[in-house]
């Protein structure tokens, strides 16, 4: 039996529909498959090299603090064993110090008494302990 117009244009319309509504099904899952994919292997990622990253971060924090604190001592020794501490943060500005990282460096060398902070003319100083 041959086929109507109407009856030709209605089947077209129905695998256009089942196609265009399989398509974005498809997208869809395809998208949760992806985005759950992406956030196990970012989790898993960012939870090795973190700790990694943290212990080699801390390495080099110590080793920068002990690097610098020689750097300071050397600094003082040629100032003649007498720098103030706005001297100090201003040279170590002109390096790209930290002041946290510069602070923790004075302390450490107070602590093993290599440094003696004094007030020198109403100006915070450290001087180089005699050794």
């Amino acid at each position: 039996m041959p086929t109507t117009k109407k009856r030709k244009k209605k089947e077209e319309e129905s695998k256009q529909t089942i196609g265009i509504t399989a398509f974005l099904m498809e997208e869809e899952e395809s998208k949760e498959t992806t985005a759950s994919k992406t956030v196990t292997k970012t989790k898993e990622a960012a939870e090795k090299p973190a700790a990694s990253a943290k212990s080699v971060q801390e390495t080099k924090a110590v080793e920068d603090v002990d690097a610098l604190a020689e750097k300071i001592v050397d600094l003082v020794k040629k100032r003649g064993g007498l720098i103030s501490k706005d001297d100090l943060v201003a040279w170590a500005k002109v390096r790209g110090i930290k002041l946290s990282t510069l602070m923790k460096a004075i302390e450490m060398l107070t602590q093993k008494k290599i440094l003696v902070r004094r007030i020198v003319d109403d100006k915070f100083c450290y001087e180089l302990r005699a050794q």
